[in-house]
């Protein structure tokens, strides 16, 4: 099977969901999980498809789903990042932004990080004033601390067509194109595009990857070596 990164993904009632826009690895395996649906005609937000989904991929590379359009919407978000914020201890370390009411309207300027002697300006003693210049006239409001998770495991590697590929003596060769699974979703090969300048498109086969990470694949090899697609 080969995923090719950008191709269209299709439901199995011919309707056009998005395309391919990311692969979700294990590190230790590198074995596909899941493929990373970005936005399209059915989708307002990318999903995670598992591996087990993906019916056929056609000639063309066009990924075919196991599930009617009906059911796409059940596929889980992609939730890429973790976002925290701040509680009230760890936002007081941080500097302070106050708008400006000056002939340019409200700019925002930045206050200096507060230290243990410094006066933390009291919302009693100074109310809220729009037109109060330059000073601060009010302290910053509390919220609680609030988490989203990312909706992957935390031990999941993504790779996309931005994922360059690096050899063992530091050579970037390009980037990953598409990749090609046995029928356990591990990596058998990569197809990697060296870009306009960089030549012939690269095969480098499984046992030459030493490390993938969300930053690089990593090769046991040299650049010319890869180059000549033998050892």
């Amino acid at each position: 099977m080969h995923i090719e990164l950008g191709r269209a993904v299709m439901s199995r009632d011919g309707k056009r969901v998005g395309t391919v826009d990311q692969l979700v690895l294990d590190p230790e395996t590198r074995e596909v999980r899941a493929v990373i649906v970005h936005r399209g005609f059915l989708l307002t937000e990318d999903r995670i498809v598992d591996r087990q989904l993906i019916d056929a991929v056609a000639p063309d590379g066009t990924v075919w789903l196991s599930l009617d359009a009906t059911h796409v919407h059940d596929l889980p978000l992609f939730v890429e990042a973790e976002f925290v914020r701040l509680t009230g201890e760890e936002a007081a370390t941080l500097p302070y932004v106050w708008p400006s009411s000056g002939a340019l309207g409200p700019i925002p300027l930045l206050w200096s990080t507060p230290t243990s002697g410094m006066p933390i300006p009291d919302l009693a003693a100074a109310p809220y004033d729009p037109s109060g210049g330059t000073l601060p006239s009010s302290v910053a409001p509390t919220t609680p601390a609030v988490t989203v998770e990312s909706s992957l495991p935390a031990e999941a590697v993504r790779i996309d067509r931005g994922t360059s590929v690096i050899a063992s003596d530091g050579e970037r060769l390009g980037r990953v194109e598409h990749v090609h699974l046995n029928d356990d979703g591990e990596i058998v090969s990569l197809a990697v595009d060296p870009g306009l300048f960089g030549g012939q498109p690269l095969h480098v086969p499984a046992e030459w990857i030493a490390e993938v990470t969300e930053e690089a694949v990593r090769l046991t090899v040299d650049a010319a070596t890869a180059r000549r697609g033998k050892r």
